[in-house]
């Protein structure tokens, strides 16, 4: 059950905050448990099963965690941590292993017969082990202290609206908010008006762009023009941004509603002036949790700077991979760790020299290039893409299969517009009596358009 289907917003919505907000404080949290286990297990219930025994164990080991010794602490966080990688590994990346193996054996002239054990991967695997991890290890350097019962556990990981695609958060963040929080008017308000916002930049924006990203992507290379292929990058770029910023909002707003105040995921990332500032505003808490949990146990910084470097470049590989088990997802990783390296070597520096302008336009364009990795299917069809892109004497120059509408063109544009002006009018309006009159406009629009349109999930629902 995904935030824009009908059934979510038709049924499951009016039916869960009605029982909600009628229940009393005290049933709040397991009213909340129940309903996200309902709307997870309306998608996958044969991983929801293996979900609840997991949360069950780490809830019982965080408690061993933290009244251990500090050897024995050391030793059940590890076997926390492998217990949850390994959840996530077999889930995730087992078929991915087996064909790379069978690919390389092949390469050396080993003809091996490896099958597929053909894992169907669960949604929001990869959210939901990143926050157990979070909790653990929190938990294992006293930052945090383990739930006061299984109950304010299980809320805080099945929480439904930062279920599928975070953000991500860390339970001492929320632990306050888990006992005790304020069902005010104008949280209901500011928080009905964030999903509403998010609604319209899924539905209206980033669904209308992917139909001409999609059509584009799956054409050959060979057939495109080079106005096509950037066409094609521009609209991802657009769409994934406001795809997943979309879901952010929603599932800030829905958490809103029922008091509790996620931290934002999204800070215009694409008028970012380099890839440091871009990973500070993109996904953040996704890059927040690189920082604490990978970079920072690494070494970080604190040793030579060939290690910082590595350890930068190593994180985002695994970020790559983190998001998906293909080899395109990995070069991502590895390109966007390349550049923070830049940064630090020399581009942060020199970058000083250029007025702002001219560093967004760099960062956004290398950060499009970067997008055709994540988009493509192979990293062959990524290398012939961004060299038809670039090498302008090998394209064409006509229009032969690019097909735009005037709403396509339209909602284009409305969404570079959108991506680069600042806009402050979401604060100015936090208390302004607009708030009402725009959430009830952007909810008609949205709900229109999903009673009419055909469903599109969200990109990072397979992450």
């Amino acid at each position: 059950m995904l935030f824009s289907t009908p059934i979510f917003l038709y049924l499951f919505i009016p039916v869960f905050f009605i029982v909600y907000f009628l229940s009393s404080n005290s049933m709040k949290n397991l009213i909340i448990i129940i309903g996200s286990m309902f709307f997870y297990s309306w998608g996958e219930p044969s991983f929801f099963f293996i979900a609840i025994i997991s949360i069950a164990l780490d809830y019982w080991l965080g408690k061993l965690i933290y009244t251990s010794k500090k050897t024995r602490k050391k030793v059940l966080l590890i076997v926390s941590v492998v217990l949850n990688v390994g959840l996530l590994v077999y889930f995730k990346y087992v078929d991915f292993f087996i064909v790379s193996i069978s690919s390389m054996l092949e390469y050396f002239g080993l003809i091996v017969e490896l099958k597929l054990m053909n894992i169907v991967l669960p949604i929001a695997v990869s959210f939901i082990v990143f926050e157990k991890i979070t909790y653990l290890v929190d938990i294992y350097r006293s930052e945090g202290k383990p739930a006061r019962n299984i109950v304010s556990y299980a809320t805080y990981i099945f929480l439904f609206p930062k279920l599928l695609a975070g953000p991500i958060i860390k339970y001492h963040e929320i632990e306050a908010q888990l006992e005790k929080r304020q069902h005010t008017f104008e949280n209901i308000k500011y928080g009905i008006f964030r999903f509403a916002l998010g609604l319209f930049k899924k539905v209206w924006i980033a669904d209308t762009i992917s139909k001409v990203s999609d059509n584009i992507f799956s054409i050959s290379v060979s057939e495109l023009s080079i106005l096509e292929l950037w066409i094609g990058i521009i609209c991802f770029t657009l769409q994934i941004y406001f795809d997943f910023s979309g879901y952010s909002d929603m599932a800030i707003g829905l958490s809103r509603i029922m008091g509790f105040h996620l931290k934002e995921n999204f800070n215009k990332p694409y008028i970012s002036q380099n890839f440091t500032e871009f990973w500070r505003r993109w996904h953040i808490s996704l890059s927040s949790w690189i920082r604490d949990y990978l970079y920072i146990p690494l070494g970080g910084n604190r040793k030579s700077k060939s290690r910082t470097y590595m350890n930068l470049w190593i994180c985002f590989l695994i970020s790559g991979l983190w998001h998906g088990a293909n080899w395109t997802f990995v070069i991502w990783g590895g390109y966007h760790g390349m550049f923070l390296v830049f940064d630090r070597m020399f581009w942060l520096r020199a970058s000083k020299n250029f007025p702002r302008p001219i560093n967004v336009f760099i960062t956004f364009v290398l950060i499009m290039i970067g997008w055709v990795f994540f988009r493509s299917d192979s990293i062959h069809y990524a290398m012939i893409y961004i060299k038809k892109m670039l090498i302008l004497d090998e394209v064409r120059y006509d229009l032969p299969t690019l097909i735009l509408n005037n709403s396509q063109i339209s909602i284009i544009l409305f969404a570079i517009l959108w991506i680069f002006i600042p806009q402050t009018w979401l604060k100015k309006y936090n208390s302004n009596y607009l708030m009402v009159p725009i959430s009830i406009f952007l909810l008609f629009l949205s709900i229109i358009y999903v009673s009419s349109s055909n469903f599109s999930p969200f990109l990072y629902f397979r992450f």
